[in-house]
């Protein structure tokens, strides 16, 4: 199993995880450092494409502040070079921790 810190999401599509081989998603986290609430899109994108309205799978979900949102999955497969994209409210607020396996 990986941990995945990617640094804290920005205003524009932000990547967080990059699957390199064959990797399954098991949880992630989206923690609001800021002491206002924030919201976060995230998006499961295809190797190649670009974070749009077809592949965002959480919706402007509003985290309080000092709190995380957790995405609890039973396995998310991504494919080489699939990525997680993240956009928030206002940069530097949000932290993501990707857990992930090889498959």
């Amino acid at each position: 199993m990986a941990i995945t810190q990617a640094g804290a999401v920005g205003t524009s599509a932000t990547t967080v995880y990059t699957s390199s081989g064959v990797t399954a998603i098991t949880c992630m986290f989206f923690m609001n450092e800021n002491a206002s609430a924030r919201t976060l899109d995230v998006h499961v994108v295809k190797s190649g494409a670009s974070a749009a309205t077809t592949n965002k799978i959480v919706k402007t979900i509003t985290i309080d502040p000092a709190d995380t949102y957790v995405v609890n999955l039973e396995k998310l497969v991504l494919d080489n070079g699939d990525t997680i994209q993240c956009i928030a409210s206002a940069a530097s607020s949000i932290m993501p921790t990707v857990s992930s396996v090889t498959l």
